[in-house]
């Protein structure tokens, strides 16, 4: 082999070596590429994922329970939903170049921190909508409750049932559901709204304004809806006379003389 044979020789291998290491670094870079890229893109999904939620379960609070019957909250929560919506879209407003740019200047680890921060934020909103949400289902199924027992003392209670058994079963189950649009939550509501504005009974103080019962009158039922007898010298005539206007009532009085 001739010495120019032999510096060609050495020249191809010295290339080739040059050329087998760059493609390992490549795979390697692409390895490392890759594996930044997926992390990143689970946190992201993640957090639109979270976002999503909150945004649902704050329409069905400030727009299907509007105007709001129920209890006060005690957070702000409005306040809270609005800076973990904004803090969420700072750090998702992000274009593919963006993301590759992160990735390649080794700045994607700071970046999927600022996510988990924002994921943080929307989460503590989200558990503040379940609560407030969890309160409003309490007041209706207590307001439920209630109302059945007023349906023992009536005679003719079928639209009153119905309604009762509509209200818990939109409180208990259908805000729930994900498949129930806001907008079918929001009609639903309304329409049971209507019919407690037109006088179905759904509880004592809609049974006394609806009949303009007195407060002692209402006390009474109350042990008589209970199964207690009612002995006749705790009864006046403001309270006799009351249950004498209502049909419905002139058979729920049982005294002892």
């Amino acid at each position: 082999m001739s010495d120019s044979t032999l510096e060609k020789t050495i020249q191809n291998l010295e290339t080739k070596a040059d050329r087998y290491q760059e493609a390992t670094n490549f795979e390697a870079k692409l390895t490392e590429y890759t594996s930044n890229a997926s992390s990143a893109k689970s946190s992201v999904y993640g957090l639109q994922n979270r976002l999503e939620e909150m945004e649902r379960l704050y329409a069905i609070y400030s727009e299907v329970f509007t105007p709001r019957n129920g209890p006060d909250d005690p957070e702000d929560i409005k306040g809270l939903v609005e800076d973990a919506r904004d803090r969420a879209r700072r750090v998702l407003d992000r274009t593919p170049d963006d993301y590759w740019e992160l990735i390649d200047s080794g700045e994607i680890n700071d970046y999927e921190g600022k996510v988990q921060g924002a994921k943080s934020d929307v989460d503590e909103a989200r558990q503040n909508l379940r609560d407030a949400l969890n309160r409003r289902q309490k007041y209706w199924q207590d307001r439920v409750e209630t109302g059945r027992t007023v349906l023992t003392l009536m005679s003719d209670t079928g639209d009153a049932e119905s309604l009762l058994a509509d209200i818990n079963q939109f409180v208990s189950s259908q805000i729930w559901d994900d498949s129930n649009s806001i907008t079918s939550l929001d009609s639903e509501w309304q329409g049971i709204q209507r019919k407690l504005e037109s006088g179905t009974v759904a509880d004592w103080d809609e049974f006394r304004k609806q009949h303009d019962l007195s407060p002692d009158t209402i006390d009474i039922l109350k042990r008589l809806a209970q199964g207690n007898r009612v002995s006749f010298d705790q009864l006046d005539s403001v309270v006799v006379d009351d249950m004498l206007s209502v049909d419905d009532l002139r058979n729920a009085l049982e005294v002892t003389l």
